[in-house]
């Protein structure tokens, strides 16, 4: 067997896999309510309840800013709203780019350094939103998660000088990923949540690059 094949063959990193089964596990959960598979009474609504108890709006952030208090559950908001989605499509494409983009960017810097820049990746992404977005506006889906991916393998393969082909590979993705959802919210509108997705890229490719293994190092190195 080639390396490319076995390479490919190798298990996820457990931060992929956390990720992944996370996001799986609230949509099965949620869909199952949906299609009345669930006998529990208000199930049906549970989609609904899910995005208003962790989806991230400018109301509650400007009352959190204006009273100077921060409840646990409202900040939970900034990390919770990246599991729940509007439907199975939006979860299913959350969870294959997160199974491949995570799978490189884990093996690169560690699981425990890539949960550390989602997190903050995607709630850079969810204030910036706060701060931008109209009154009403919810932010809800991890398309900011797989945006903070993508600038995160696209910082740690330009990092990578010896790989040529994998550097422009990484520019082109975050390109392509940049020009089109600015293109759909030009041309489809559904809001200003394309915030959070750039604000997350930028902030997933910087922590990238700080964050990965041997940098501080090199900048000691004369």
């Amino acid at each position: 067997m080639s390396d490319d094949n076995s390479a490919m063959l190798n298990p996820l990193p457990w931060a992929v896999w956390l990720l992944v089964l996370a996001i799986t596990g609230v949509e099965l959960v949620l869909w199952a309510g949906a299609q009345g598979l669930v006998n529990w009474a208000g199930s049906a609504g549970w989609r609904t309840q899910a995005v208003t108890a962790l989806g991230v709006t400018p109301n509650v952030q400007n009352w959190m800013l204006e009273t100077r208090q921060t409840p646990p559950e409202h900040l939970a908001r900034y990390i919770g709203f990246g599991l729940v989605h509007l439907g199975p499509l939006q979860a299913g494409i959350v969870v294959v780019i997160t199974a491949a983009l995570g799978k490189f960017c884990a093996e690169a810097i560690g699981s425990l350094r890539l949960l550390v820049i989602l997190t903050l990746a995607q709630a850079s992404g969810a204030v910036v939103f706060g701060m931008i977005a109209p009154l009403g506006a919810w932010l809800i889906g991890g398309y900011p998660l797989i945006f903070a991916l993508a600038g995160c393998f696209a910082a740690l393969t330009w990092a990578d000088g010896a790989d040529k082909r994998a550097q422009v590979m990484g520019a082109v993705l975050v390109s392509v990923l940049l020009a089109g959802r600015l293109a759909l919210a030009l041309i489809v509108g559904g809001g200003t949540d394309w915030i959070a997705d750039i604000v997350a890229c930028a902030t997933g490719a910087a922590l990238g690059l700080a964050l990965r293994p041997g940098l501080i190092a090199r900048l000691r190195r004369p």
